[in-house]
C-alpha cells in the first residue's frame, strides 16, 4: 500500500469512495436522494481548490481511501464561494429560506445550501487550527493502517506548508472514529452544539 499525491484522473475515484462512505462510512444513499451531492460538497471543492493538499491511498493501482485539506479555512470557502458554488447555480440553486423551513432536516436540501454557504461549515479557532481535513477510506480497506497512512502524510504536507493546526468534524455517536482521532494523536475539542464534536491537532512543533 502507497500514498501519493492526487493527480487529474483520480477525481472518478475520490467521488466514488466518498460518495460510498458518506453516511458515517457507509453508502451516502442512505441519507441522500442524490448522492452525489456528498462529493460535490465533500471531495471536488478540495481536488479543484488545493489539490497540493489531497492524497490517495492504493494497492496494486486500486485505490482504497482518500484524504483532502485545506491549509487556510477562511479563505478556503471564501475561494468555494467565489469559483466553486456558480458551478451549481442552474442545476442545485441554493434553497430558499421557504425550502429549508418546509423541508428541514432533509439532507439534499442541507447540502445543497452547503454547496452556496460554504462559510456554514468553518469551525471554530481558526486562529489556532487554521487548517481542516476530510478522510474517508473503504469499507473493505479499514482497520489496515490507511487511514492512519493518509493522514500521517497531510500533517506532514499541512506542516511544511507552515500550518499551526488542523481540526476535523465529525458526529458525535461516530465512536470509533473518535479512537482513530485519538491514536493519530488528536485532541476532542470543546463539545459544540448539534450532532457532530471537534478533534484537532497541533502542527510543525
Amino acid at each position: 500500500m502507497r500514498v501519493r499525491r492526487f493527480r487529474p484522473g483520480d477525481e472518478v475515484d475520490v467521488r466514488r469512495i466518498c460518495v460510498a462512505t458518506g453516511d458515517a462510512g457507509e453508502h451516502a444513499r442512505n441519507i441522500l436522494n442524490e448522492p452525489e451531492l456528498m462529493a460535490h460538497v465533500f471531495a471536488s471543492p478540495y481536488l479543484a481548490l488545493q489539490p497540493e493538499l489531497c492524497f490517495v491511498a492504493e494497492l496494486a493501482g486500486q485505490p482504497l481511501g482518500y484524504v483532502v485539506a485545506a491549509r487556510d479555512s477562511v479563505g478556503f470557502f471564501r475561494d468555494w464561494r467565489r469559483h466553486w458554488s456558480p458551478r451549481f447555480a442552474r442545476s442545485h440553486p441554493a434553497p430558499s429560506r421557504r425550502e429549508s423551513l418546509l423541508r428541514a432536516g432533509d439532507a439534499d436540501v442541507q447540502l445543497r445550501s452547503l454547496l452556496h454557504r460554504p462559510c456554514s461549515m468553518l469551525l471554530p479557532d481558526t486562529e489556532t487550527y487554521p487548517s481542516h481535513l476530510h478522510v474517508n477510506v473503504l469499507a473493505g480497506a479499514r482497520g489496515r493502517g490507511v487511514g492512519a497512512a493518509l493522514l500521517r502524510v497531510l500533517f506532514e504536507a499541512l506542516a511544511e506548508a507552515g500550518s499551526p493546526g488542523v481540526q476535523l468534524g465529525v458526529r458525535a455517536t461516530n465512536a470509533s472514529a473518535h479512537a482513530f482521532y485519538r491514536a493519530m494523536g488528536m485532541t476532542r475539542l470543546s463539545l459544540d452544539d448539534g450532532p457532530a464534536i471537534r478533534f484537532a491537532r497541533p502542527l510543525g512543533r
